[in-house]
């Protein structure tokens, strides 16, 4: 019988993450989902747990796959590659260091045959160290403003694991992973999904826990490869824009999110040969949007950063994670 839902989950270096994730996929309710796990070369002992934690339920055995790459591929390509080998007539995706509530799949799946939906979505929690933040997602009584809300990064979270989708808008060709993104891959999806989705719906509970307590998490640290992903994500969309014929409509929410973007890498990365590096990134449409940024550290950053006096950029930029490090506590 063919699956109803299929779980991907790309599988790399979560040897303390990966046994919760998995009892939390294999204790759901709903009975027929095909788990399709992704083992993108880790180098640490994850898969074997995994495989110690499927022993455990010898009823959910016969309906998970491991696909083995075999080179690491990173998590945009890995999750191609579990939606390529799965048959489920919705999708959903799964960090490998987070979990789900016993009841996410059955009461997003049954919401979706009920209004013949092709997107649900639900809430989530931030699991940090010390507390818990819960977020609410949004989605508009007018179905056709959720693209705009999503390419606004705004009101609607562009986060693709809070969301049960139809199988078939993976299989279009504009909606599938893009390999040389690591970092955005799921926005960038969910942008071209929304595009052409026509039944958005919400559920209002909090079925994701979304866990920032991994410290070797891919969005744990900014690095030069989150400035490549970046420049990639604003390539590609730029040219879906285009293809659809939408870009000039969107030019002037296209042009803030790359300077938005920017300004949260300089403003969160640590390393002054980056921050020097980049500094000229986006700089003929910087100075168009400054005064949008909320924050006047962001403000600053990017001024000292505009003239070259990276050492003072660096010292707020410290000053002001000490400050959130001191605040979030």
């Amino acid at each position: 019988m063919k699956p109803n839902v299929s779980i991907i989950v790309p599988v790399y270096n979560v040897s303390n993450y990966i046994e919760r994730c998995a009892h939390s996929l294999f204790m759901q309710t709903h009975e027929n989902i095909e788990y399709v796990f992704v083992n993108d070369c880790t180098p640490d002992d994850s898969i074997e747990k995994l495989q110690k934690v499927i022993e455990q339920y010898p009823e959910r055995k016969p309906f998970v796959k491991i696909i083995n790459n075999r080179i690491n591929k990173g998590t945009s390509a890995s999750r191609q590659v579990g939606i390529d080998n799965s048959t489920g007539k919705y999708i959903q995706l799964v960090d490998n260091d987070d979990w789900i509530e016993p009841d996410m799949v059955e009461t997003m799946y049954k919401k979706a045959e009920q209004e013949q939906a092709d997107i649900v979505v639900c809430d989530f929690v931030i699991e940090k160290r010390n507390s818990k933040e819960y977020h609410h997602d949004f989605v508009p009584d007018n179905n056709s403003d959720y693209f705009i809300y999503i390419l606004k990064n705004e009101v609607c979270y562009g986060y693709i694991w809070t969301k049960l989708i139809r199988r078939e808008f993976f299989e279009l060709p504009d909606c599938r992973f893009v390999d040389e993104l690591c970092w955005l891959d799921d926005w960038f999806a969910l942008i071209r999904i929304s595009f052409y989705a026509k039944k958005i719906i919400k559920i209002d509970k909090s079925f994701y826990h979304y866990n920032r307590t991994n410290i070797n998490a891919q969005t744990a640290q900014r690095t030069e490869w989150h400035f490549k992903s970046c420049i990639v994500f604003f390539q590609k969309l730029e040219d879906f824009l285009q293809n659809k014929k939408i870009f000039e409509k969107n030019f002037d929410i296209f042009d803030f999110l790359k300077v938005d973007f920017k300004v949260l890498l300089i403003t969160h990365i640590n390393s002054y040969k980056l921050r020097k590096k980049y500094a000229y990134l986006y700089r003929d449409i910087e100075m168009k949007y400054i005064n949008n940024f909320h924050f006047k550290s962001e403000k600053l950053i990017l001024f000292f950063t505009h003239y070259r006096l990276f050492l003072l950029a660096h010292i707020v930029q410290r000053l002001l994670a000490l400050k959130i490090k001191i605040f979030t506590k």
